[in-house]
């Protein structure tokens, strides 16, 4: 299993271990691309999301909360079940 796979295994079973660079790295491995937004926001679009993904990331890091919002978004749109 590469460092990708791992990764992915352990966003899918609790995003808040991870720190907001192995996320990066799990969204863009999933097919997500970034955007710099505004300020400290920063945007992953995806083809087959109607709308895009955003953290708010202050020194390098960003809330627990939107670590869990983004794999919700995720599990919907590609119907993972728990």
């Amino acid at each position: 299993m590469s460092k990708k796979e791992k990764l992915k295994k352990k966003y899918f079973l609790n995003p808040e271990s991870l720190s907001f660079g192995e996320i990066q790295t799990v969204l863009e491995y999933l097919g997500f691309e970034k955007i710099q937004a505004k300020g400290s926001h920063i945007k992953f679009k995806h083809p087959r999301l109607p709308m895009d993904i955003v953290f708010p990331v202050h020194g390098e890091e960003c809330k627990d909360f939107y670590k869990k919002q983004s794999l919700k978004i995720i599990k919907r749109i590609w119907k993972i079940k728990k």
